[in-house]
């Protein structure tokens, strides 16, 4: 059931008749439909539920994945390395010093403007109570479309007051070369506190910059164009200083099959999910009336 749940998300999640759902996957499993029916109507897993949630609370825990391997923590949806070297840690009876706290990945870090905690850079407000996650591909035509016609709207009417922070994650199609090049060169502007700027430029510029002999020399001009130090910021996309914040984002969308690019996580408090870019706006009005 858990994998089939998982399997079929998009059917079931924030629908009316979720549990005739679970019911019909109940029966395609196998199961004994009438106790699988009177186990569900009767709520007498709830109180199992709630107390894992508790348990997940009392750990620290800020949002889901999370993973403990015996007492190694690990945050959000990671690729397979970090589950190997945590796994290989505790196989060899390592112990993490100190015993980690949880981090609110998803939330600012003071230390590092303009990034959360989890070194994902942010659009927006620090004070958002929403937190709007968006794996993009800056080559890809339906995330241009995207940005260009609904994104002006969404950030003047969520982003601009306060209410929502975009919080940005790569997910380049994997034949996408240049496109792994301008999230490098994002991530590098961002060290200059310039990735959103640079996030625009690379939408309304996908076909210069994409179709470019020379994307590198390309993306530098719009460095320039930014007023960035651009000698710093030559360094950082030649020496590849962001390709592993690049490639660590687009293996997280690689290892949970993301389909393309945009997708959209949006998390308040503990609570969040996937949310289709068709019922985006819907969601975040849903959340603002609560």
């Amino acid at each position: 059931m858990h994998e089939r749940l998982f399997g079929t998300q998009s059917e079931w999640s924030g629908q009316a008749n979720a549990a005739e759902r679970f019911k019909e996957y109940a029966a395609e499993l196998g199961l004994d439909t009438e106790a699988f029916a009177a186990c569900l109507e009767s709520g007498e897993t709830a109180a199992q539920v709630q107390a894992q949630y508790e348990q997940g609370q009392a750990a620290g825990l800020q949002g889901a994945p999370g993973f403990f391997i015996n007492d190694w923590f690990i945050s959000g949806a990671q690729p397979f390395e970090a589950f190997q070297q945590a796994i290989e840690a505790a196989l060899r009876g390592e112990h993490p010093t100190p015993t980690p706290t949880p981090v609110p990945f998803f939330e600012p870090n003071p230390e590092q403007p303009g990034y959360t905690y989890g070194g994902d850079a942010f659009c927006g407000s620090e004070e958002a109570e929403i937190n709007l996650i968006e794996f993009v591909d800056f080559q890809s035509p339906d995330n241009r479309k995207h940005f260009l016609e609904e994104w002006p709207e969404l950030k003047k009417k969520y982003v601009e007051p306060g209410k929502v922070r975009l919080i940005v994650k790569h997910f380049p199609a994997a034949d996408h070369a240049p496109a792994f090049t301008a999230a490098e060169a994002a991530e590098c502007a961002g060290k200059q506190k310039a990735f959103c700027s640079m996030l625009d430029l690379l939408f309304q510029r996908q076909e210069e910059w994409s179709q470019a002999e020379d994307v590198p020399a390309t993306l530098k001009g719009y460095a320039a164009e930014l007023g960035l130090d651009v000698d710093a910021f030559a360094a950082c996309l030649d020496g590849g200083q962001t390709a592993d914040k690049v490639m660590q984002d687009f293996m997280i969308g690689q290892q949970n099959q993301f389909p393309p690019a945009p997708q959209f996580f949006i998390i308040v408090g503990e609570r969040g999910g996937h949310v289709p870019l068709d019922q985006l706006q819907q969601a975040i009005e849903q959340l603002l009336g609560q």
